[in-house]
């Protein structure tokens, strides 16, 4: 069934479903070994692809079929819209290699995902007898089957393992997001239906949410440890009359799976994870360790730091972060190290900071992960490194400037060290002068008094007025007064603090701004 990190293409077309994976040309048919996804690139050399599953984000021709079937690509994957399938399948099998039709609402960042992550799961596992477990995607089917309902398989972080593609049986908009992200999606039901099932011995109906379908769900454990969850989606028609025994046989089966997969990616996790922490802090061997991630030593690379807004990350969070990033990373061809140090994501990225696809993967990792796990992220971008020796500065950079879009003087999601340079020196002065009288003290103290003490609006009007560039005109349309009216009031403040001092003037627009920004943030 499998060898070496790959699975046979017919378990790749089970696996994805006929909804998402439609065979239009299968010429050496279901047993040839598939692996790594790959999305193609006209630019790039086809090289490295024996055996790739080749996503063809453009037009499928016959000449990109022909060229992948030199370069010993086993499946491709293509969006025929308009194109003749007819034509596609003849040059597919004339090239030798299979073709697969993929929807046109999937993305391909999704369809990537998905073969990623079946390539993670479906390896043989040992249990402890010494028997072969069934693969977890082949057991999604043989319980979806016995049941009658479509069935999932997931880990305890929520992460859809594998799950059951038996034609006909129908799943609700929660089961198909949850397939489609990896994940099941967020609901405010979710702690208490997932700990209910931890909790129990046996089988638990999960009737929340009410407009989805109802699921009877079961633990897996091993040992007495839970290893993760099996839930089985009743529609229109009851489940089985003995699923709950079909589920608690299913349990048994997949515990040696899950308790190998955790297991294996906890450990590799584990030692990427320490090994990226050196690379950021320049301890060891940075150039074979640069190496070990695909990195060449003396190339520019950019340091990425990802966190949420507010607080500190938890283990699972911060994981899921590098994980997407990596993935993204991997999907568009862009070598990268990737993972958690210090509570955070990071990644070492063989890009130039200012590189607008750069900037694109990681805002829409922000937005996946906020949208999945809370938090609002945010990203900061160091600044770029010559090569794998100078990155321990550009980490440094990247965390200031995350700390400085998590502040209260930047509005965006991400930003780099060097755009971020402003807001950096602004919350350095506000840290500075916090605890001194002279941040709330004079000039602006003498105006703010004036104001409580007659009912003025002198504060609010100089606050506009340095806001559009001492432009009256514009300030006095943005405070809805007529221009000689505000310069009435200027003259008025200059009565008060010496207002055409180019030094007052400086030290009022710092005080405006910072405790602006600060009472903002409080």
């Amino acid at each position: 069934m499998t060898a070496r990190g790959r699975v046979t293409l017919g378990v790749l077309i089970d696996s994805l479903g006929p909804g998402l994976a439609r065979p239009l040309a299968l010429p050496h048919g279901r047993e040839p070994l598939v692996g790594t996804p790959v999305i193609y690139d006209p630019e790039e050399p086809q090289a490295g692809l024996d055996g790739a599953v080749l996503l063809v984000t453009g037009r499928p021709s016959a000449e990109i079929l022909a060229r992948a079937g030199e370069s010993g690509v086993a499946v491709v994957v293509v969006k025929p819209g308009t194109c003749d399938e007819q034509a596609l399948a003849t040059a597919a099998k004339a090239a030798g290699t299979a073709l697969l039709a993929a929807p046109p609402e999937l993305s391909w960042g999704q369809l990537y995902t998905l073969i990623d992550a079946l390539l993670a799961v479906v390896a043989p596992a040992e249990d402890p007898r010494g028997t072969r477990a069934a693969d977890l995607f082949v057991l999604a089917n043989e319980v979806a089957v016995r049941v009658g309902g479509a069935v999932a398989i997931e880990d305890l972080a929520m992460r859809v393992l594998a799950y059951s593609t038996v034609e006909g049986q129908r799943i609700d908009e929660l089961r198909k997001e949850g397939i489609l992200g990896r994940r099941v999606p967020e609901h405010p039901t979710n702690a208490e239906e997932y700990a209910a099932v931890l909790r129990a011995d046996g089988v638990v109906w999960s009737r929340e949410p009410r407009e989805f379908y109802p699921r009877l769900a079961i633990a897996v454990r091993a040992h007495g440890e839970v290893l993760g969850t099996i839930w089985a989606v009743q529609a229109e028609e009851p489940l089985a009359h003995d699923a709950a025994t079909v589920l608690e046989e299913a349990a048994t089966a997949a515990a040696p799976h899950l308790a190998r997969i955790n297991l294996a990616a906890d450990e590799a996790r584990r030692r990427r994870d320490e090994c990226l922490g050196w690379l950021l802090r320049g301890i060891g061997a940075v150039d074979e360790l640069a190496t070990s991630f695909g990195l060449l030593p003396r190339e520019p690379v950019t340091v990425v730091t990802l966190g949420p807004y507010a607080g500190s990350a938890d283990a699972f969070a911060a994981t899921h972060a590098a994980d997407l990033l990596r993935t993204a990373f991997v999907a568009y061809r862009i070598r990268a190290a990737t993972g958690v140090v210090d509570g955070r994501a990071h990644a070492i990225v063989a890009a130039e900071a200012s590189a607008t696809l750069l900037r694109r993967i990681i805002v829409d990792t922000l937005s996946r992960v906020s949208e999945r796990l809370g938090g609002g992220w945010r990203a900061g971008i160091g600044r770029t490194a010559a090569s794998v020796a100078a990155v321990p500065a550009g980490a440094r950079q990247a965390e200031e400037a995350l700390r400085a879009v998590c502040g209260p003087f930047s509005q965006e999601l991400a930003g780099s060290h060097e755009e971020l340079s402003a807001a950096l020196f602004l919350m350095d002065v506000e840290a500075a002068l916090r605890p001194k009288p002279s941040l709330s003290g004079e000039p602006l103290a003498l105006v703010a008094a004036h104001d409580a003490r007659h009912g003025t609006h002198y504060v609010h009007s100089l606050t506009v007025w340095i806001g559009a560039h001492y432009d009256v005109p514009r300030a006095a349309e943005l405070l809805s007064l007529h221009p000689n009216t505000l310069r009435y009031r200027l003259r008025r403040i200059g009565e008060l603090i010496a207002l055409d001092d180019p030094d007052t003037r400086l030290v009022l627009a710092l005080q405006l701004r910072l405790n602006g920004a600060t009472k903002q943030s409080g």
